[in-house]
């Protein structure tokens, strides 16, 4: 109030405290400066504090990383060449199984066990002391390890999951590796390999009992509960921590770790104010500060770009890993995948060629030069389709001794024949291993690109080529096939035949057919054997080579035997009524169905009398591979009256003292035996001489393929037991086959 009734008063008064401030001036803007440089030194001091800490947690988590996934990777190859070696001989027993594995098991590995399971269930294990609670594990029924096993399975990938409760006692990693083996025309799937990581060892020789560090790892980026954490605390994710990742073809974690004591300012703020407030008295001093710490700053920037080029060459380094195969050098099916999702046309008009490659002799390399020698064919392969690729082409392995060769032009059919020629001429010549010459050969498979089929999706292609590979290998080896649109029908039509006889099976569209056997000596009828035939409702009546190749790649042979089993009992209660003296049924059973678990159930629950039904196994069932499964069968069977016949003897590799081993009734001598005896007298001389072991160990002889009259003959003048064949009688419905009968019976009647 004052100073506005006295404005000359203020102003005298402002103005005296400007004349008295007016000689400060430099001094207070010096010092403004000297505060400005100080807070926004103090702030940059603190980010780079925490820039400096989080870049060393960074690079000793980077060395974790790096050393978690060069440790997995190690017991993963371990477990793919244990795994090889099941492939080679999936016929092992478990001293086989335990040697191998013990000769592939290093002392340096985290891996403590292994546990292989063929067709699902646990069967042997290494070391065996200690792991016995494992053997007989389902991953089928295993609620708690059946989604990953069934994950290796499905994808035909390596699965690693864990931490995993064992039936053994303990936790650990588990890896499961799926086994597929080479049955001469498919990859058939064997069952599941897997290896037991050592938690504590893993960890440890990974680096993570870090002192210094709270470390964290869960299997999901950004994890929401404690659940997807496996190692450290879900808290860690939300104090700001340094994230890394180890990535692998089998899965990715996700690695996090912040200071033990947390982020920690840094403690020389105060120091450094005290200083700068001195220094700022004078003028020069802030600029020293200054440029001190612009030289600093460059040398920090200088440091963090040396770190980001080391990060990038390091991503580039895996990158190029995780595109490449380790053992050849050349691209991998991913780079392949990724080339055609995303392919780089070297012209405008260029269209793709793929060509589909597998060596023919491979198996039998690996077999006789071991996995070395096998190791040699590949590098050499890789060595022989690298030199044949052009600048834009791209050679690769895909798998196993699968690979691809990728190449482009305008004009596709002329330079892909030209090719697919070149290569398989390359491959057929000879290479050595350990100082022996060898030819493996390839067979390959070609498709290309068309106008019309520009910018459609390329995954197709690969697809074609593989289709054409099919049909080269079923030619012989040694040659190349082009993809027609007839092989796609064939495909598709063979997709349908297996739909087709789905939906047969439901509903009903099988039935039993009979084909009768006679005594050789009285021509009576001694048996019936039931045979399959599909009443189609397009095509008519169809015989089994029509429909059983498609039944046992769905799976379904075993519901086909069990529904053939079931027509023939019922007609066999049929014939027994109407009187007819039908001694006995066979029926064929396959491999598929001896394996069900439920076969003992269903048979002792069957209305028939002891000796009036027979089971035929075909001889080019592998014997040597079922051999604990018919050894409690067929015993099981037996006991339940049901009498074992071997079919198609004579006409595989099996041996007859595993054939005898299980004391069949009947031995059936294959139609391809039998047919030449007219002419043949080595054919008669084999034919006696089985009639003769037949003898020796109290077995009939069954001789199918009797087409005349002088065969039966012979066969009787043999010794042979029983007669089956067209010259006697076809293969006939039930209703015919009481016809045949009541026709044989008027006969006799008149005769007598």
């Amino acid at each position: 109030m004052k100073f506005r009734r006295h404005p000359k008063v203020a102003r005298g008064f402002v103005g005296a405290i400007m004349r008295h401030t007016s000689a400060f001036a430099p001094a207070i803007f010096a010092a403004a400066i000297a505060v400005i440089v100080v807070w926004v030194a103090t702030n940059w001091r603190l980010e780079r504090s925490l820039a400096d800490e989080r870049a060393g947690v960074a690079g000793e988590l980077a060395t974790i990383s790096s050393r978690l996934q060069t440790n997995l990777n190690g017991n993963v190859k371990l477990l793919q060449g244990l795994a090889a070696g099941i492939a080679v001989n999936p016929e092992m027993g478990q001293a086989a199984f335990s040697k191998l594995a013990a000769e592939i098991l290093q002392p340096d590995s985290q891996l403590r066990s292994f546990a292989a399971a063929p067709g699902m269930v646990v069967k042997w294990v290494y070391p065996e002391k200690g792991n016995e609670k494992a053997i007989g594990l389902d991953y089928r029924t295993n609620e708690k390890q059946r989604p990953a096993a069934m994950l290796a399975r499905n994808t035909h990938n390596i699965v690693l999951t864990g931490p995993v409760e064992l039936v053994q006692g303990g936790t650990a990693f588990v890896v499961r590796c799926p086994i597929y083996i080479n049955d001469g025309t498919s990859q058939v799937f064997w069952g599941l390999l897997s290896g037991i990581v050592d938690i504590p060892r893993l960890y440890g020789e990974s680096g993570l009992g870090s002192s210094e560090l709270e470390i964290a790892i869960s299997t999901v980026p950004e994890p929401d509960s404690p659940k997807q954490v496996f190692l450290g605390s879900l808290d860690t994710f939300s104090k700001q921590p340094v994230v890394t990742s180890v990535d692998m073809t089998y899965g990715r974690w996700t690695l996090v770790a912040v200071p033990k004591h947390g982020w920690a300012p840094y403690n020389g703020i105060g120091i450094f104010e005290f200083y700068a407030s001195l220094l700022s008295l004078c003028v020069v001093a802030p600029m020293i500060w200054v440029g001190f710490l612009t030289k600093s700053r460059q040398r920090t920037i200088e440091k963090l770009r040396l770190h980001k080029k080391k990060l990038v060459r390091a991503r580039q380094r895996l990158e190029y890993l995780s595109l490449h195969d380790a053992l050849t050098g050349l691209p991998n099916r991913r780079f392949i995948d990724r080339m055609i999702a995303q392919p780089q046309r070297p012209g405008a008009d260029d269209c793709l060629i793929l060509i589909h490659i597998d060596l023919d002799r491979f198996k039998e390399i690996n077999d006789t030069k071991g996995h070395a020698g096998g190791d040699t064919v590949l590098q050499t392969t890789a060595l022989r389709l690298a030199d044949l690729a052009g600048p834009t082409d791209v050679a690769a392995r895909i798998g196993g001794d699968e690979f691809i060769f990728a190449s482009w032009s305008s004009d596709p059919a002329p330079k892909a024949n030209g090719l697919v020629q070149q290569i398989v001429e390359t491959l057929e010549q000879p290479l050595f291993i350990d100082g022996a010459e060898c030819v493996v050969g390839a067979s390959a498979g070609v498709a290309w690109e068309t106008e019309q089929g520009r910018g459609r999706d390329l995954g197709q292609l690969l697809l074609n080529a593989d289709l054409a590979l099919y049909e080269a290998k079923k030619t012989g080896r040694g040659r190349a096939a082009i993809f027609t649109e007839e092989l796609r029908s064939a495909a598709i039509q063979s997709k349908e035949l297996a739909d087709e006889f789905d939906h047969a099976l439901d509903s009903d569209e099988l039935v039993a057919f009979f084909q009768p056997q006679f005594d050789a000596n009285t021509l009576a009828i001694a048996g019936v054997e039931a045979l399959a035939r599909w009443d189609h409702p397009r095509k008519g009546l169809l015989g089994p080579n029509a429909f059983l190749d498609v039944a046992e790649k769905l799976g379904r042979s075993g519901d086909m035997d069990r529904l053939i089993l079931q027509k023939a009992l019922f007609e066999l209660t049929r014939w027994d009524s109407l009187g007819m003296q039908i001694p006995r049924v066979s029926v064929n059973i396959s491999a598929r169905r001896l394996a069900q678990a439920d076969l003992l159930a269903e048979l002792s629950a069957l209305p028939v009398a002891k000796g009036r039904l027979c089971f035929e196994l075909l001889e080019t069932i592998s014997f040597d591979h079922l051999q604990p499964v018919l050894s409690e069968i067929i015993p099981a069977v037996k006991q339940l009256g049901i009498e074992i016949e071997i079919d198609d003897f004579g006409t595989d590799h099996a041996s007859i003292v595993s054939l005898l081993r299980f004391e069949p009734r009947r031995l059936k001598i294959d139609r391809e035996i039998i047919k030449p005896i007219i002419a043949s007298p080595s054919q008669r001389r084999l034919v006696s001489s089985i009639i003769e072991i037949g003898r020796s160990q109290n077995i009939d002889i069954v001789a199918e393929g009797v087409e005349t009259m002088e065969h039966a003959k012979i066969l009787k003048d043999l010794g042979c037991h029983l007669l089956q064949g067209y010259a006697l009688a076809r293969p006939m419905s039930s209703q015919q086959l009481i016809e045949f009968c009541s026709m044989k019976d008027k006969g006799l009647t008149g005769a007598g």
